[in-house]
């Protein structure tokens, strides 16, 4: 199944503010609905998303980047849009830095920029490229693009210039080392005890990235209190 189009999706609030999206781009070898409870939490409250999926394991991401720039072009002169933002996972994160840049939206349509969680995000690579491939290194050309290298295509990929970067990794991470997960320019940063998959289900990252979308930042509390007592109450109930 190729990449889906802004239009695929509709809104279910406005409670937040007209027309403010969030783009999500799942990771490698995303399952299916990975990351449905994270859009069911960001339709609770009002924002209105577009989940962009692709063929992970077809392609580069400098392929499937260019095909999410264009959809991002599409999605920014939509006056149905007042504001975009993106929650990324793993190899999403990447994809979507590189789109952000290649769709020039934080020039063309900076009004509309808004902010980006990225959920263990290889920013500076990925443990799995210490692997030996061999001969299947060219069925995975996403591999060599995550290297560790410094002249890799993820390390030598330009910092955002002016969208606000939130970035969650996992404690028990084997895929993405959680300093590699650090951005230049980051304006938040944040690591939970969980593992790399589960990470992007993880009830606390969920309520964590709803804040940041919210108020530019992780840290509150009370409000994350508030939040698992009221998920005991609904398993208690």
């Amino acid at each position: 199944m190729g990449p889906h189009t802004f239009t695929d999706y509709h809104q279910k609030s406005q409670s937040i503010g007209d027309g403010e999206l969030v783009v999500t781009v799942p990771g490698m070898l995303a399952r299916c609905g990975c990351m449905r409870d994270l859009t069911a939490s960001l339709c609770g409250v009002g924002y209105q998303t577009w989940h962009w999926n692709y063929p992970s394991l077809r392609g580069s991401i400098a392929k499937h980047a260019t095909q999410l720039a264009a959809g991002l072009i599409d999605v920014a002169r939509s006056p149905a849009v007042s504001r975009i933002h993106f929650v990324t996972h793993s190899m999403g994160s990447v994809i979507a830095r590189a789109a952000i840049l290649l769709s020039r939206l934080e020039t063309r349509f900076f009004a509309k920029c808004g902010r980006i969680v990225m959920l263990a995000p290889p920013n500076s690579g990925s443990r799995l490229t210490r692997l030996p491939l061999g001969p299947l290194a060219t069925w995975f050309p996403q591999l060599s693009e995550l290297s560790e290298s410094p002249n890799s295509y993820v390390c030598r990929l330009p910092q955002l210039q002016t969208m606000s970067v939130g970035v969650i990794a996992a404690e028990r991470d084997f895929v993405v080392d959680a300093q590699a997960t650090h951005l230049a320019g980051e304006r938040d940063h944040a690591t939970l005890p969980t593992t790399h998959q589960r990470l992007v289900s993880d009830f606390e990252a969920i309520a964590m990235t709803i804040r940041f979308l919210r108020s530019d930042g992780f840290d509150s509390k009370p409000q994350t209190q508030i939040a698992h007592d009221r998920q005991r109450h609904a398993v208690a109930a």
